[in-house]
């Protein structure tokens, strides 16, 4: 029983994955893809294994709110994102419920998962990335000190969760995530690619918490409703990129004062408001250049740009190359 997930109410069966912990170890690269269909709703997943690595994506997409009831055996170090929606994961083992919200992140490890996942909206979303332990435990001799403390007591076998509370996704991990799921090469490239990747998430990951410890108490974001309101003001302001509010107007669409938002923006994500919309304006062009589904024209139109030059040049400020470049 390597992977089952149950809907609590009526004991059926939604997910079944046969892949146990040393099927990670294959030397290519297994991909799988497929949807699913159950009595609360549906979900779509895609998985990639490698070199004791696996990586997930799964969309959500909920008729009611429902609990999932999760059993598995695998002995694997998790780095869990929670992209869309506010879940609440319960770990027998662990003891107490981990509370997550959108574009929040953690890791956890335990020898074996039995628990349950309550969705509290409509729509989830989730990326993860799962280390067997001896290839988390040889990653984490060469880390910071978060991950070397982390890896210490895996060694160990106890079951925990890296942070108290989890963290509010930095745009170097949303990039990278991106990236990941928008990947274009194929076969041992892709292979190659993905590792990469893995190692850069948990790199950041690493970095993130390390930042988290060593800084001061939140002066600005101190309640659940202010972190809350500042997580809608910036996916207000990202799907609103081609024209964006002004401070004063998007204060009052997330329900804060403006001095609030500006300072509790900064805090939470590490710049001002608008550096942040010009920085995930400028990957999200990137990203798309690469894809080679959209010109420099229709990305400088659609980025809320004023002309094609005035994002040509802040595109080769940022990356160093020219959008054409790119491409």
């Amino acid at each position: 029983m390597p992977l089952e997930v149950r809907d609590a109410a009526d004991n059926t069966l939604i997910h079944a994955n046969p892949h146990v912990a040393q099927d990670f170890d294959v030397p290519e690269l297994v991909e799988q893809s497929g949807e699913l269909e159950f009595a609360a709703g549906r979900g779509k997943l895609t998985h990639w294994y490698f070199d004791g690595i696996r990586m997930g994506h799964a969309r959500w997409h909920f008729r009611e709110y429902t609990t999932q009831q999760w059993r598995s055996e695998l002995d694997v170090v998790h780095l869990h994102f929670n992209l869309r929606g506010r879940v609440i994961l319960e770990h027998q083992l662990l003891g107490q419920p981990l509370v997550m919200g959108s574009y929040q992140h953690n890791i956890m490890y335990s020898p074996g998962f039995e628990g349950t996942s309550r969705n509290q909206e409509l729509e989830t979303e989730t990326f993860m990335v799962q280390f067997t332990r001896p290839i988390f435990l040889r990653l984490s001799e060469q880390a910071n000190g978060v991950l070397r403390r982390f890896g210490e007591r895996v060694l160990e076998g106890q079951p925990l969760v890296l942070g108290e509370q989890s963290l509010t996704l930095g745009l170097g991990l949303h990039n990278a995530i991106r990236e990941v799921l928008n990947c274009r090469f194929q076969g041992p490239l892709k292979k190659l690619f993905l590792y990469a990747k893995a190692l850069e998430i948990l790199v950041l990951q690493a970095e993130a918490f390390e930042q988290q410890q060593q800084r001061p108490p939140a002066r600005f974001a101190r309640t659940e409703y202010d972190q809350e309101r500042l997580l809608f003001a910036r996916d207000y302001l990202i799907q609103h990129l081609h024209l964006p509010p002004t401070l004063p107007e998007l204060a009052r669409i997330a329900g804060l004062n403006e001095f609030k938002l500006k300072k509790g923006f900064k805090e939470m994500f590490g710049q001002p408001v608008f550096s942040y919309l010009a920085d995930y304006r400028l990957t999200e062009a990137e990203a798309q250049l690469i894809e080679g589904r959209k010109t420099a024209s229709e990305l400088a139109f659609e980025l809320g740009y004023s002309s094609l030059q005035h994002f040509s040049a802040a595109f080769k400020k940022k990356f160093g190359v020219s959008p054409r470049g790119v491409r």
